[in-house]
């Protein structure tokens, strides 16, 4: 009787043992490693999936403070802590097991986030706990992450604290500041609201008083500027304001949740600075001088049915941040181009866009109001891909965050020969986060799919420019001109292609005054003059570029 016993127990163990063999083997658990740093250059190591949409954008953003700070910062997610350790404590790991700014006199930072708990940690070294002090990292993971995380928006908060470790970087770079200098820092961010790290879990969305009727819109620009900053002293969290376009009103949707220090520290940059109006008929912009600082980037106001409105659509796709302390203008065609040739030039998204993917302040009310019903009819059938395409499509075209590429990623998968989704996932890739080596994958797919699509050949040759795979971007180019002989555009970038492959060849040997090159860019400028339609502006651009550098 023993003896059964004790067989039928074997048999037990190692059935047991079986099955969890095999689910194991197909149903592998993803362990995370501390001791060691994975190879490679990376600076993401995004194992719980909540930035793979921003990760080129985000592993670029950590390479440039590495580069120009001498910090090494890097993001680690994982999807749960699974009751073994804390994130404090994984967090230190990972920033002594691997090393974490050893290469920069011991400067390090990790940002460790657990994504089942909702628990984050902004880990500093010994190195830079002077600057990088407890309060502001209380301060930026309250400040940041709660607004984007009550906004389902969570990859992107941690995309807004990587500015916050910028700003303090660079302070930490200079190399000019005093103990006293960030204690009085650090007691602006303790007035303004800032405490220590908390679970994401534990915040909770606020009620939101109507407060639109007390903010209008302005009679002039000016005063439309005043009666926003009115808003951020008064910390009016209803999105609904007058003094916002019907656009504006739907992205501040996604920022209802923002802690008192956000608005106190737009007051005390705002509240009293100086500003001149540059303005015409219906578009105004609040100017505070050509100055570095991102402090200094200007804001955008249009004239609507009901006065002077703030105009967050052309303000998020054409005033651009770049390193802390710089910033610019894009050069190419929007309402605002000429208003704004005081302030600098910025190259980064020049999108040849079609004329029905353009927004337009006149048709402001009318989009509001088309994204809403198809918000509703999304609700209602989340997979109907005619409604996912077509909002994806507007989110993209009015810079609604990034809320469009989970719903053109869905319309691939449920149709992935439809060409429509691959379009606007890589406008939005470049439009919001230059990731143009995602763009072109999209792009790829498109032309393949629309093979004489000149929007298609454009935007691709553009975004192997920007890449600076000029051969590349000239024979998308040429393509495009192929299917529309009268290409201001593709002429235009042709020249500068040209121009720049001369440019960079040797000083001795092949860059010579009769190089091919350089005869071919000249031929582009010259062509482009001679276009049927030709765009003024561009035209004036590309030849004082090729006079600044002396090719003509």
């Amino acid at each position: 009787m023993k003896k059964y016993i004790v067989i039928f127990f074997i048999c037990i163990v190692g059935a047991a043992l079986y099955a969890l063999f095999f689910h194991q083997l197909l149903f592998p658990q993803k362990s995370f490693n501390f001791k060691r740093r994975p190879s490679g250059e990376a600076f993401l190591y995004d194992y719980a999936n909540i930035l793979k949409d921003v990760d080129e954008y985000s592993n670029n953003y950590l390479k440039g403070i590495k580069d120009r700070y001498e910090i090494e910062a890097v993001i680690v997610s994982i999807p749960s802590l699974d009751n073994v350790r804390t994130v404090e404590d994984s967090a230190v790991e990972i920033l002594n097991n691997w090393k974490i700014g050893k290469d920069y006199n011991g400067r390090g930072i990790v940002l460790f986030f657990a994504e089942k708990e909702k628990e984050i940690k902004l880990e500093v070294s010994y190195e830079l706990e002077d600057v990088f002090t407890d309060i502001f990292c209380g301060f930026v993971e309250d400040k940041q992450l709660r607004p984007y995380f009550l906004g389902g928006q969570l990859g992107i908060g941690l995309l807004a604290v990587m500015e916050e470790i910028e700003n303090r970087a660079q302070i930490k770079h200079q190399d000019k500041y005093t103990v006293n200098y960030i204690s009085q820092l650090d007691h602006t961010l303790l007035s303004g609201g800032a405490g220590a790290k908390r679970k994401l879990l534990e915040f909770k969305k606020e009620t939101v008083k109507t407060a639109g009727t007390f903010f209008p819109a302005g009679e002039t620009p000016a005063q439309g500027w005043e009666t926003l900053i009115n808003s951020w002293r008064k910390k009016t969290r209803d999105p609904n304001l007058g003094v916002y376009t019907e656009i504006t009103r739907l992205a501040y949707r996604d920022y209802q949740n923002l802690p008192d220090s956000r608005y106190n520290e737009d007051v005390k940059t705002y509240g009293k600075k100086p500003y001149e109006v540059i303005q015409n008929e219906n578009y105004a912009v609040i100017f505070f001088g050509n100055k570095k600082g991102w402090e200094n980037t200007p804001f955008l106001f249009c004239k609507t049915s009901d006065g002077w409105q703030f105009d967050i659509v052309h303000q998020r796709k054409y005033i651009r941040m770049g390193p802390n302390p710089k910033w610019g203008i894009e050069r190419t065609d929007y309402p605002y181009v000429d208003l704004l040739s005081k302030c600098p030039y910025w190259m980064g998204q020049d999108i040849p866009l079609e004329e029905s993917d353009i927004y337009k302040i006149n048709d402001d009310k009318k989009t509001a109001a088309h994204i809403k019903q198809l918000e509703k009819e999304h609700k209602a059938n989340p997979n109907n891909i005619d409604t996912l395409i077509e909002l994806g499509r507007q989110y993209t075209i009015t810079s609604l965050g990034l809320k469009s590429i989970s719903l053109l990623k869905k319309a691939k998968q449920l149709n992935p020969q439809n060409p429509l989704p691959y379009k606007y996932l890589a406008i939005r890739y470049v439009d919001s986060t230059y990731q143009y080596d995602k763009a072109i994958e999209e792009m790829k797919v498109y032309v393949k799919l629309k093979p004489y699509d000149l929007f298609g050949r454009n935007f691709l040759g553009y975004l192997y420019f920007c890449r600076e795979n000029y051969k590349q971007a000239i024979k998308e180019f040429r393509k495009a001109i192929e299917l529309k002989e009268d290409n201001c555009y593709a002429y235009c970038k042709l020249s500068r292609c040209y121009a720049l492959i001369y440019l960079n060849e040797p000083i001795s040997g092949i860059k010579v005054s009769g190089s091919r090159n350089k005869q071919l860019s000249i031929e582009m400028y010259q062509k482009v003059q001679m276009s049927f339609t030709p765009d003024a502006r561009r035209i004036t651009w590309l030849k004082t570029w090729l006079n600044r550098n002396k090719l003509l």
